[in-house]
């Protein structure tokens, strides 16, 4: 009885701490869910991993100086390979791996971008298929596909001679991942912006002016909402 009433209690107080952390992520104060992550860490706690991932990632970008990012992304990195070790059936841990794996890539130039897609794309796919609801792992695939659409024909020539198969992905297919994002949580500026620079890839520039038109409505939260701002009203410019 007593050892039921411990666990009980444990499980209580990491939950209580997970949603804090949760909390903490909303209102974009990223270093104090880092440190509450960091101060009630567990080797063996899949959700306080991937949650570590994610206050490193969300710390990584805030900021457009590729030398912050990549020492966040690279801390980030071991956290979520011990999650998704810990739980290979953990939605977040799968998505947080294929964020991270993906980002990582982008950092470190053409050819790792290349190898890490395929990570990207497996682990992306098992977490939409463990979670369907979460907007997260849908406009991961949206960027991998308009990534994937959008390799230079030198960056092609990479991707063959890496695999006997490379990666294909298709700007009308980042359209749907990217709708499917804004279905699932409409108050992401990320999704707006993906989705209206998909659509500028393929010449539907009424479309876009017009998803970046819903954009324009949604509160500026952080850095990172600031960054993506900038971008839109950059995109903008050319409709």
């Amino acid at each position: 009885m007593y050892t039921f009433i411990r666990v009980l209690l444990v499980s209580s107080f990491l939950f209580s701490v997970n949603s804090k952390i949760d909390q903490l992520q909303e209102e974009s104060k990223f270093q104090e869910a880092l440190k509450l992550c960091e101060d009630n860490y567990n080797d063996n706690d899949v959700d306080l991993l991937w949650r570590l991932a994610r206050a490193y990632f969300d710390i990584a970008d805030q900021t457009s100086n590729i030398d912050i990012k990549k020492n966040n992304i690279d801390k980030a990195l071991p956290y979520s390979k011990r999650a998704l070790e810990i739980d290979p059936n953990s939605a977040k841990a799968n998505h947080w791996y294929a964020v991270i794996i993906g980002q990582k890539g982008l950092l470190e130039g053409t050819k790792q971008k290349i190898l890490n897609s395929y990570d990207v794309r497996e682990y992306g796919l098992k977490a939409i298929k463990l979670d369907p609801q979460y907007d997260g792992t849908h406009h991961l695939m949206g960027r991998w596909h308009y990534n994937v659409a959008d390799l230079a024909w030198y960056e092609r020539t990479i991707a063959s001679a890496i695999y006997a198969t490379p990666p294909e992905g298709t700007f009308e297919e980042a359209i749907e991942y990217f709708g499917n994002a804004i279905d699932t949580n409409p108050n992401d500026l990320r999704h707006y912006l993906w989705m209206a620079k998909s659509l500028y890839k393929i010449s539907e520039y009424e479309k876009a002016k017009s998803i970046l038109d819903e954009a324009s409505k949604i509160e500026v939260k952080n850095e990172s909402d600031k960054i993506l701002i900038n971008q839109i009203k950059e995109l903008y410019s050319k409709l």
